[in-house]
C-alpha cells in the first residue's frame, strides 16, 4: 500500500470580530511550504456569492499550495456572518475588509497582500485599495463589475422579470429606485435590498478608482470561447484601474458560474488564476 500523501493545505473556519461585527471567515493556509504572501477574498452580492463558493475555495487551495495564505470573507449581513440582509452596507463592508486585511497580515506584515474580488467584490476590492491605511501589492479581479449603478439596474430587472413570469403588476427600475430612496426595503430574487447598500453600489465606478494603491492589477474575464476580447466597458475600466500599474488581462473559457445553479466546472478559470498567482513567486 502506498503511503498517504502529505497535506499541503489546511482549512480553518472561524468568526472574525471586527468593528463590533462578527464575520464568518474561512482561512486556507499552506502546509509544508513557507508563507510567501496573503490573499483576502471579497465575494459578490446575493446569490452570486453562493454559486461561486466551490470555485473560489478550489482556487484558494491551489494558491495555498504555492505558499499563499488565503482568507475568504462573508460580508456583514450575508452568508454565515452576523447581521440581517437589510443591514448590508457598502461602507461597513469596506471598513470590515480593511480590518480583515490587517488581521490577515498581522503576523507577517512585510509579506505582499493581494485583494481578490469577484463581480461586485472586485469593485469593493478596488475601493478598499484606495485607502491610504493599507499597503496592497496586487488586485486580482474576477469578472469585475465596472459600474455599480449599471449592476444595480440589471439586478433590479430580476424583480421585474419575476413579475412578468407570475403575471403580477410590473414595475420599472426607476420606480423601484424611488421606493428605495424613500427608505423602503425591496425584495429582489429572494434577497431584501435596503437603501444604504443601493446607495453604496450606485456611487461606485472602477473608472474613478485609478488611485488604487497596488503595484499590479490582474483582470480575469470569463468568456464563452477562445478568441473573445474584453467588452468595451471593461476595457475602459481595466485601463483606468491599471493606470500606472503592471496590468494583465487574462481570458478564461468557462461558464458564467455566478449566474448558474447546480454543479458547473470552471477549470480554466481556476487553473489560469492559480498560474497567475504562482508566477509571482
Amino acid at each position: 500500500m502506498a503511503p498517504p500523501q502529505s497535506r499541503t493545505t489546511t482549512s480553518h473556519p472561524y468568526f472574525l470580530h471586527v468593528n463590533g461585527r462578527r464575520l464568518f471567515a474561512l482561512e486556507i493556509r499552506p502546509e509544508g511550504v513557507p508563507v510567501r504572501g496573503h490573499v483576502l477574498y471579497l465575494p459578490p452580492y446575493a446569490e452570486e456569492m453562493n454559486r461561486c463558493r466551490c470555485h473560489v475555495v478550489a482556487t484558494a487551495r491551489l494558491m495555498a499550495q504555492t505558499g499563499l495564505r488565503c482568507l475568504l470573507l462573508d460580508h456583514y449581513g450575508t452568508g454565515e456572518s452576523d447581521g440581517d440582509s437589510t443591514e448590508a452596507d457598502w461602507e461597513f463592508w469596506r471598513s470590515d475588509a480593511l480590518a480583515a486585511a490587517a488581521h490577515l497580515c498581522q503576523d507577517a506584515p512585510a509579506l505582499p497582500l493581494t485583494l481578490w474580488g469577484l463581480r461586485t467584490g472586485a469593485l469593493l476590492a478596488a475601493d478598499v485599495a484606495c485607502s491610504e491605511t493599507l499597503q496592497v501589492d496586487r488586485l486580482l479581479l474576477w469578472q469585475a463589475v465596472p459600474d455599480g449603478k449599471n449592476f444595480l439596474n440589471q439586478y433590479l430587472r430580476l424583480r421585474i422579470a419575476s413579475q412578468m413570469v407570475h403575471g403580477t403588476e410590473r414595475e420599472t427600475t426607476a420606480g423601484i429606485m424611488e421606493r428605495l430612496d424613500a427608505g423602503e426595503t425591496i425584495e429582489v430574487a429572494g434577497y431584501p435590498l435596503a437603501k444604504r447598500l443601493a446607495d453604496g453600489l450606485r456611487s461606485k465606478r472602477l473608472a474613478d478608482m485609478g488611485g488604487a494603491r497596488a503595484r499590479r492589477v490582474d483582470w480575469v474575464e470569463v468568456v464563452a470561447q477562445e478568441g473573445q476580447s474584453l467588452p468595451l466597458g471593461s476595457q475602459r475600466a481595466a485601463q483606468a484601474i491599471g493606470a500606472g500599474k503592471d496590468l494583465s488581462v487574462t481570458m478564461a473559457v468557462a461558464p458564467q458560474v455566478w449566474q448558474l445553479a447546480g454543479e458547473h466546472h470552471a477549470t480554466d478559470l481556476v487553473n489560469k488564476t492559480a498560474e497567475l498567482m504562482g508566477a509571482a513567486s
